[in-house]
């Protein structure tokens, strides 16, 4: 009998599974949909709604370097010098050169007849005459009272001599007994009386002298009052001619020809052809960063002139504030008075600072908003810009040099987060 295998068959027993083999497909299946998810998610959440041209746009890489900060403005070319004359007197005005035509320094320009002005002059002028022949009949007639004085003090001194002499006459003739004790006593009280009388003749003379000066000196200050009135006068008569101040060309007629002038009217301008400057309109808002001093580039057609700010005025009128440049080097052959140009104005020059190319998106995006370029969509970013110049916008934060940014209007973003470049 054939013996089969079963005794060398043995039952192995399979070994129980662990806790953590038993839930590893489990977990292996939850995380895989967790990470396909995850990727759905993130496929929804980096598609954008709107779609816009990427050829209708403006784009600009942020980059390092040095900022001017400046402003374009307008702006004319006005004479460094153009004195406006004035009337000084009320009367009729005629003119005697026109207007664009060369005058030279001291030329006649223009006269006001005053027939009142010169009737006061006249005035004037025959009343310092009648003070003039008044002071020296008043002297003459000093000097006479003063020789009068003269002549008494002159007898007084006659007659003390005459008293000295009687005096020295009764000493001897009362030694010897010639003459009584009481002539001797009356020769003594002559000599006294003429010693007082001269005495006093002396003063009244002095004094007649200090009246005559004092006299003198009076009377010229009247008649030094009464000349500067004359002078005024005569003064006010020249100003009736109005001569050219500086060598140029008589730029308007401020009023016409015969017409009746005020005082204080403005008559007529006289340019300065030797010196031109530009006259700049500035935005109100620059004008507390204006500074004299700030340089300035003037463009006029190919012509590019240099210069500085020399003037900033004081008031604002029709939101504009105006300055005055003044030209290191200028041909003024080539400037023509009223010639419209165009400036920058150097405010301010930043060195090493982030910025990006100026464009709409700066105004259109409030300065705190703008839209970064990742492969072809547009991905809004909160931003924060700081000084802006005509080609440059400095950037804050939110930018990283090389970053590629949309600049032009941002307006057709719709606010979205993200927007499609096609």
């Amino acid at each position: 009998m054939i013996e089969g295998t079963s005794q060398q068959d043995h039952i192995i027993q399979r070994p129980a599974k662990s806790t953590l083999r038993r839930f590893l497909p489990s977990v292996a299946a939850v995380s895989l949909l967790l990470v396909l998810a995850v990727a759905i998610f993130q496929s929804f959440g980096q598609s954008a709604s709107l779609t816009l041209p990427r050829n209708q746009m403006q784009f600009a890489t942020v980059q390092r370097g040095d900022l001017v900060r400046d402003i374009s403005v307008q702006g004319k070319i006005v004479a460094a010098n153009a004195p406006t004359l004035y009337s000084q007197e009320i009367g009729q005005v005629q003119l005697f050169k026109q207007p664009g035509e060369a005058v030279k320094q001291g030329d006649l320009l223009a006269t006001i007849t005053s027939p009142a002005l010169q009737n006061d002059l006249q005035q004037q002028e025959a009343v310092l005459a009648g003070m003039q022949s008044e002071a020296e009949r008043a002297e003459l007639a000093a000097r006479e009272q003063q020789l009068d004085t003269e002549q008494v003090m002159n007898t007084a001194q006659v007659n003390l001599l005459a008293a000295q002499r009687e005096l020295q006459r009764a000493h001897q003739a009362i030694e010897f007994g010639v003459i009584r004790q009481l002539d001797f006593n009356i020769a003594e009280d002559n000599l006294a009386t003429s010693e007082l009388e001269f005495e006093h003749a002396k003063r009244k003379v002095e004094l007649a002298r200090d009246k005559l000066s004092f006299e003198q000196s009076s009377r010229v200050q009247s008649i030094h009052r009464q000349q500067l009135v004359v002078d005024e006068l005569q003064r006010k008569v020249r100003a009736l001619n109005i001569t050219a101040p500086v060598t140029g060309q008589l730029g308007n007629w401020l009023v016409e020809q015969q017409s009746h002038v005020l005082p204080g009217q403005a008559l007529l301008t006289v340019i300065d052809l030797s010196q031109y400057e530009a006259e700049l309109s500035i935005p109100e808002s620059y004008a507390r960063d204006l500074l004299a001093g700030q340089a300035v580039e003037v463009q006029l057609g190919r012509q590019q002139l240099r210069g500085a700010i020399s003037y900033i005025a004081p008031e604002v009128r029709d939101n504009q504030v105006s300055a005055r440049v003044r030209f290191s080097e200028a041909d003024s052959s080539q400037l023509r008075q009223s010639q419209r140009v165009t400036a920058r104005v150097v405010l301010e020059h930043k060195e090493d600072v982030l910025m990006i190319a100026r464009g709409d998106f700066v105004s259109s995006g409030g300065g705190r908003e703008a839209y970064q370029v990742i492969d072809d969509q547009a991905v809004r970013k909160p931003v924060q810009l700081g000084a802006l110049s005509v080609q440059w916008v400095e950037i804050l934060e939110g930018g990283t040099e090389g970053e590629q940014w949309v600049i032009s209007n941002l307006s057709e973003f719709k606010g979205q987060d993200r927007v499609n470049l096609n």
